[in-house]
């Protein structure tokens, strides 16, 4: 298990998409700061209240709407945090974007390469191959948090003049449960890679997923949970996609629990799912 590990952490330092992705975003989280700092100056007092208020709402009402947004939750005259900025990004799902297009060009890379195939004989339990998988991704999702926070604490200097961090101690809970939860969403797009083998149609369904495309399909859940007496169920509270969306800058006790079993229960699911199919298919 370790030297597979060991062999897919090489594969996926040597793979240049990283790179190219991780520049890519690094630059889209510049230019997002950037426009924020150019919009927030142009603002007036009453309107910076307007965005601060429409920030809260959307908090507090826990509804998820379709598509992506990036509306910083700055009080009206404070200066923007590193913690404001990630946390509209992370809202937004700018973030999410580009790890799944990375996830599924991974996944993928060795079964479409036929280099898989050299391995697999070699290996008892093919579905161990997807739990290294899953080890390197873990790894990458942690670097790719840390890059966004570097990221963004060098933009808020650049545009906003100085680095305020916000509340440490609700930024680190936060920056832990998304790293989870965003870790989560990537094994199951890594499944969905595995049992579809179609990288275009992967990726579409992923950004499905970050753009909140599902929520017609949870509501019409909720409508029939609704007939049978489950008036208050609903279903966006328990997938990882809603989590992330819905994960506030104040987090209770409870959100951070049911995150992490959230979070936890479609990671094993997604894994067990992957490997059961890896080791069960002809590649």
């Amino acid at each position: 298990m370790l030297n597979m590990i060991r062999m897919e952490l090489f594969r996926m330092f040597k793979t240049k998409s990283l790179y190219v992705i991780w520049t890519i975003f690094a630059v889209l989280m510049i230019v997002t700061t950037a426009l924020t700092a150019g919009e927030m100056d142009a603002y007036s007092l009453e309107d910076r209240q307007q965005n601060y208020e429409y920030a809260m709402e959307e908090q507090e009402s826990g509804q998820v709407n379709l598509g992506m947004d990036v509306t910083p939750p700055t009080k009206p005259g404070e200066q923007v945090s590193v913690f404001d900025m990630f946390f509209a990004n992370i809202k937004g799902k700018a973030v999410a974007v580009f790890m799944i297009i990375f996830t599924i060009l991974y996944s993928t890379a060795d079964v479409t390469s036929g280099f898989v195939k050299n391995i697999a004989g070699q290996v008892k339990n093919r579905g161990l191959i997807v739990c290294a998988k899953a080890v390197c991704l873990f790894l990458y999702t942690v670097l790719t948090m840390m890059l966004f926070f570097i990221v963004q604490a060098v933009a808020n200097k650049l545009f906003f003049h100085e680095v305020i961090l916000g509340d440490k101690r609700a930024f680190a809970l936060y920056f832990l449960l998304q790293t989870i939860l965003h870790f989560a969403l990537l094994m199951i797009v890594m499944c969905i890679a595995l049992v579809i083998r179609n990288n275009v149609v992967s990726i579409v369904i992923g950004i499905c997923l970050c753009m909140n495309a599902l929520i017609i399909f949870y509501s019409f859940i909720d409508r029939m949970l609704a007939k049978v007496g489950l008036e208050n169920f609903h279903m966006i509270n328990y997938t990882v996609s809603g989590k992330i969306t819905l994960l506030g800058t104040e987090i209770t006790s409870e959100m951070a629990v049911t995150s992490l079993l959230v979070g936890f229960a479609f990671v094993a699911a997604a894994v067990c799912l992957g490997s059961f199919v890896f080791k069960k298919r002809d590649i």
